[in-house]
């Protein structure tokens, strides 16, 4: 009787090992190429979603910057060409049309979200009845959205706006909520 070497042995697994595997994927070939393009087909879907959030995400942040540099705008005499804003009534006119875009097209991102907060203080701005209306809607929409920093800001909002309108239990009742929580945009000792 000859012995087999260790050398032999291994390579004898090895082989007995893939021509198991090959067996069982000759057998199971269908069902393997099947899955093989299910795995491909969910990952390039999750990949084209992935990238078009992106995007998405990218044209609302940049529209969000184009309403608040307006917002942020100083008040300069307007010139031909300059784009300068005589008064805080007509830069917040130009930055609620702004806003307005973002939340239309994008409403449920972030930056919707938040434009939506920034219309609302904007529209502080026209200091008109009928703004102060539509400031107070958006603001406590912006003070219900998902976004924690942007519900923290508008309820703050809310309770200066309560404030400069005299309703003392509201503006306090706002700004009791907020020392419940601890958000890196209002602290606790803030509110």
């Amino acid at each position: 009787m000859s012995q087999i070497s260790r050398k032999e042995l291994k390579s004898d697994e090895f082989v007995s090992g893939m021509d198991a595997a090959l067996e069982f994927f000759l057998q199971h070939r269908d069902r393997i190429i099947a899955a093989a393009v299910i795995v491909v087909v969910v990952a390039a879907a999750g990949y084209g979603y992935y990238a078009w959030n992106a995007n998405r995400n990218q044209k609302a942040n940049t529209l969000l910057a184009v309403g608040v540099n307006t917002l942020h705008a100083p008040l300069t005499p307007a010139t031909a060409g300059s784009g300068g804003y005589a008064d805080a009534a007509a830069r917040a006119q130009a930055a609620v049309a702004q806003f307005q875009k973002v939340v239309d097209q994008y409403g449920s991102s972030s930056a919707g979200q938040m434009a939506r907060y920034y219309m609302g203080l904007a529209q502080l701005d026209l200091k008109t009845p009928e703004a102060a209306k539509q400031a107070q809607a958006n603001l406590e929409q912006a003070g219900n959205s998902g976004d924690a920093a942007v519900a923290t800001a508008a309820r703050h909002a809310l309770a200066n706006l309560a404030l400069q309108q005299g309703n003392l239990a509201k503006a306090h009742e706002l700004l009791l909520a907020l020392t419940h929580q601890d958000s890196p945009t209002l602290p606790r000792a803030v509110a």
